[in-house]
């Protein structure tokens, strides 16, 4: 459990998409909006983390077709959000504004769910990383979700702090 949580927590630290996200809503939303979506990314974990304890992801990894389609539409998905990004950031303004718009929480805790079942660091630590930590004599799904439970619990704690000193940020 120890060397998972180590795992977890160097995989939390290393920035990705769920991070840029995160980030996104913290600077252009409000704190609620960013808790919003980071919870969507933390469903996301238990999704992966199911599929792993259950076995559905020996069959991402047994059929390429499967596991090729789930990467091209983590790669679209990315695409499109750093094309956004690229967008947003080539306005003519002299500041950088509040998105005084606020997006619903529904539309927000999806995004943050699609951030996290089409990131590829996600899928690829949960189908080879996760299964391993699972002792043969257990019951996999509940050790499994378990488990996620830890890492969950190490990226709400690093998703608030960030969250929190952007808005500190933010107020200055």
């Amino acid at each position: 459990i120890i060397t998972f949580s180590v795992l977890a927590g160097i995989l939390v630290l290393i920035p990705g998409l769920d991070f840029a996200l995160v980030l996104r809503y913290a600077t252009t939303q409000s704190r609620a909006s960013a808790m919003v979506v980071m919870l969507g990314i933390t469903s996301g974990l238990f999704v992966w983390g199911a599929f792993a304890s259950l076995g559905i992801s020996a069959i991402l990894q047994a059929s390429q077709t499967a596991f090729n389609l789930l990467k091209i539409a983590g790669v679209l998905y990315m695409v499109r959000m750093g094309v956004g990004f690229i967008r947003n950031s080539m306005k003519k303004e002299v500041s950088a504004p509040v998105d005084n718009r606020q997006i619903g929480n529904k539309q927000t805790f999806t995004r943050g769910l699609l951030s996290n079942l089409l990131n590829p660091k996600a899928g690829v630590f949960y189908l080879s990383v996760l299964p391993q930590f699972i002792p043969a004599d257990s019951n996999h799904l509940l050790f499994g979700l378990a488990l996620t439970g830890i890492h969950a619990a190490i990226t709400i704690v690093y998703f608030v702090a960030l969250i929190l000193f952007i808005n500190t940020l933010k107020d200055f």
